[in-house]
């Protein structure tokens, strides 16, 4: 799907002396100087000059960027994963590059999607010519920091729920594109009136006894920032499945805190609300597969069950109503594995050796 390599080779004219890096992809070879000391102007790709780009240019398949927004808006895109496509609002810019994370040993072709307040992220299918759903990163938090090296047209995008990404443009006009438009939806990002919530006040949606609430703040934390967030991205852990506000008393807690509890096909994620419910704090995750979940006596009407595994401490979970409880245990509980019972069997009877006499 379209992954190139970056190999160094000596210029072959004569008089040069300089290093050079070149780009594979298919049907195409580009080259950018390596050289120590050079000026900005000298970064720029060897290729012929490459005409301004006007609303007839094609950009994929024959097709202008303007048909491809049209494309994905329409067409339903392969792999896609979360919130309808047409809910992230306006696409403000969109184009071909080049994409490698820090995981990948190769720079890989990739259509990316600037909306609002996302980055969307797709791979290009050029056999069936189709866009296949990689990834819809949040711009709350972003950092973009422009590289100065052998390749031009390249900048980084990284931050606290992202990990690193090199995206290298075609030509210094598309590139200048996506720095102008990234930096400036990166700064409105926290002020977005078309994100569902407003980043700096989700008092409404908390305490979330309400399915519309449950909805509109899952929304939320898909597009903001949480604080001091660890580990992959929280829209790489998968569908949410439930998630509620409940009361947590560990042993080394003693009295018992307000978190939120969120449930994910292959993990238990807790997150706190601060007093002013303006701030959302990562407070730990679980692997599903590390814990068990059993239900406690309801006395005096608790809806309590405890949490244990090798990987924490006993977690005594105090839900606010009984659907948070019965759906909670129902997503947690695991069938038991039952040994079917060994049935003692007399041993068989070995016949004896007849003797005879002689």
């Amino acid at each position: 799907m379209g992954c190139c390599s970056l190999s160094a080779r000596q210029a072959g004219s004569a008089g040069t002396g300089q290093d050079e890096v070149e780009l594979l992809k298919t049907g195409r070879t580009r080259m950018w100087s390596s050289s120590e000391g050079q000026s900005e102007a000298s970064l720029h790709p060897k290729d012929p000059a490459i005409p301004a780009e006007t609303e007839d240019t094609e950009v994929l398949w024959g097709r202008t960027r303007e048909e491809l927004a049209n494309l994905l808006i329409t067409q339903p895109i392969s792999g896609w994963e979360g919130m309808n496509i047409q809910s992230l609002g306006e696409i403000i810019w969109s184009s071909l590059v080049f994409l490698r994370s820090y995981c990948m040993e190769e720079m890989c072709e990739r259509y990316i999607v600037l909306f609002s307040f996302h980055l969307l992220i797709l791979s290009v299918d050029r056999t069936k010519k189709t866009l296949v759903y990689e990834g819809l990163l949040p711009l709350a938090g972003m950092r973009l920091r422009e590289i100065v090296s052998a390749i031009s047209h390249t900048f980084e995008i990284s931050g606290s729920m992202i990990e690193s990404r090199l995206i290298c443009c075609q030509n210094s006009a598309d590139f200048d594109m996506w720095v102008q438009h990234l930096q400036h939806q990166i700064k409105m990002a926290p002020n977005q009136t078309h994100c569902p919530v407003s980043p700096n006040n989700i008092s409404f949606l908390v305490p979330c006894d309400e399915q519309w609430k449950k909805r509109e703040l899952m929304r939320h934390l898909l597009c903001n920032a949480i604080l001091n967030w660890e580990g992959k991205p929280i829209q790489h852990l998968g569908r949410i499945q439930y998630l509620t506000m409940v009361q947590v008393a560990t042993g080394c807690m003693g009295d018992s805190e307000e978190r939120l509890l969120i449930l994910f096909p292959e993990d238990l994620l807790f997150l706190s609300v601060d007093k002013d419910r303006t701030a959302i704090t990562y407070k730990g995750k679980l692997p599903l597969t590390a814990i068990q979940a059993k239900e406690k006596s309801a006395l005096l009407g608790r809806l309590q069950f405890e949490i244990t595994g090798s990987l924490t401490d006993p977690i005594l979970i105090t839900c606010s109503t009984a659907e948070d409880y019965e759906k909670c245990l129902f997503y947690l509980q695991k069938p038991e594995k039952i040994l079917e019972p060994l049935t003692l069997q007399p041993p068989p009877i070995i016949p004896k050796k007849s003797r005879q006499h002689q």
